[in-house]
């Protein structure tokens, strides 16, 4: 990869730091490699970040913050609480399909689901429960940086939870049972749209397209309505 050497310092550093973290994942990554492709030194590097984690949440800090802009506009807008919901949609299948491999950096790497423990947000207490499947758990350090990064996709996460609650605020959604909220759908909606990018292999359709028929399932269903 070549990078205008006449970008300012800092700006060459994350066009790196976002070629190598596609490639090669956080853990693979060096600051070296980094370094090597910026065009510039090793003290420059912890000058503007400091380390390697900080780079990495710089970074996708950056590219997160116009995608949250674009949903909170959907979120204020006029349109009804269905057609937020698929503009919201489309919004973030391209977005993640344009940050595909740098996203499931950051779920995968960073949120520490593939070392056998999470935070879940807790619907009653409103806060992150850590859930331990195997091994020791996190270590202090680990914990903070996971509650960081769940933060960082909680802003988008959190607009999709306030367009649900106002369809159910307003009659054109079903509230969810046993008094639960809109979290548990939310959730899994959010969570299985980033999966279909992740895994999936539909990129064919627009975004557009695909957003229209995830509203559709997800609101309505598949089942006919039987006449009795």
């Amino acid at each position: 990869m070549e990078i205008n050497k006449s970008l300012p310092k800092s700006e060459r550093i994350l066009l790196a730091a976002a070629d190598v973290f596609s490639r090669k994942g956080y853990l693979q990554a060096t600051l070296d490699e980094i370094i090597e492709i910026a065009d510039t030194g090793k003290g420059t590097v912890y000058n503007y970040f400091k380390n390697k984690d900080n780079l990495f949440y710089t970074l996708v800090s950056k590219i997160n913050e116009p995608f949250v802009t674009a949903l909170q506009t959907i979120a204020v807008s006029e349109a009804s609480p269905f057609l937020k919901l698929e503009l919201y949609l489309k919004e973030m299948l391209d977005f993640l399909r344009t940050n595909d491999t740098l996203w499931q950096v950051l779920f995968y790497e960073m949120m520490g689901a593939n070392r056998g423990w999470y935070f879940i947000h807790d619907h009653v207490t409103k806060e992150e429960r850590l859930v331990v499947k195997w091994g020791a758990g996190p270590t202090q350090e680990e914990a903070e940086r996971v509650t960081r990064y769940s933060e960082l996709i909680g802003s988008s996460f959190r607009i999709l939870e306030d367009i649900m609650q106002e369809g159910v605020d307003t009659g054109a959604f079903k509230p969810s049972p046993e008094n639960k909220g809109v979290h548990y759908a939310a959730r899994h909606l959010y969570g299985g749209v980033a999966m279909a990018v992740f895994f999936g292999n539909d990129r064919e359709e627009s975004s557009s397209t695909v957003a229209k028929i995830i509203a559709d399932r997800f609101l309505f269903g598949f089942a006919n309505p039987v006449n009795e």
